[in-house]
């Protein structure tokens, strides 16, 4: 997912090459679960740490199966918005509205239950620093689901559209 893209970009600092790997514009949503394996192929040392929105997430839902065979060391942590969050504020910016980009999401303990993962379903913010620890330290792959909110965003821009030259200098 894109939005999630720009949080790590925006928040992350690598302090090694190669430790952060985005994507960044080219369009490939679905990455993060099979580049998480990936790596922890090429690191089966590490641990490997993911993060993508749910849509990003649902495009690859399969490879949960090859995670748990490969018994990867990994976390992915997952942005919950029931929707193409990005999509929507995008069009919504170009024209006004946006198509319907909603979907409805599985019951993600059930669904990391069914491919022999752990799942931790964070729905508040206080409880997402044990969450994350509890996930990062299972041997074996690990989901971690946060509801996230995108509605900043829009304020955010509209905030930013209205700083001209004289605001800054």
């Amino acid at each position: 997912s894109t939005q999630s893209t720009w949080g790590i970009g925006r928040y992350y600092h690598c302090d090694e090459p190669n430790t952060c790997l985005i994507p960044n514009g080219f369009c490939s949503m679905g990455l993060p679960l099979p580049g998480s394996i990936a790596a922890s192929m090429v690191h089966p040392d590490r641990k490997i740490f993911g993060l993508c929105g749910d849509g990003d997430f649902l495009m690859n839902v399969q490879e949960m199966e090859t995670a748990r065979r490969m018994n990867s060391n990994i976390t992915i942590m997952v942005w919950e918005d029931g929707g193409y969050g990005l999509i929507s504020w995008k069009q919504d910016n170009e024209f006004g509205t946006h198509t319907d980009l909603a979907f409805g999401n599985p019951n993600w303990k059930d669904l990391a239950k069914a491919f022999g993962w752990t799942c931790e379903h964070v729905t508040k913010s206080r409880d997402l620093k044990a969450a994350l620890h509890r996930a990062v330290n299972h041997q074996g792959p690990s989901l971690v689901v946060i509801p996230i909110d995108y509605r900043e965003n829009i304020f955010l821009t509209d905030r930013l559209s209205k700083i001209t030259p004289s605001d800054i200098l």
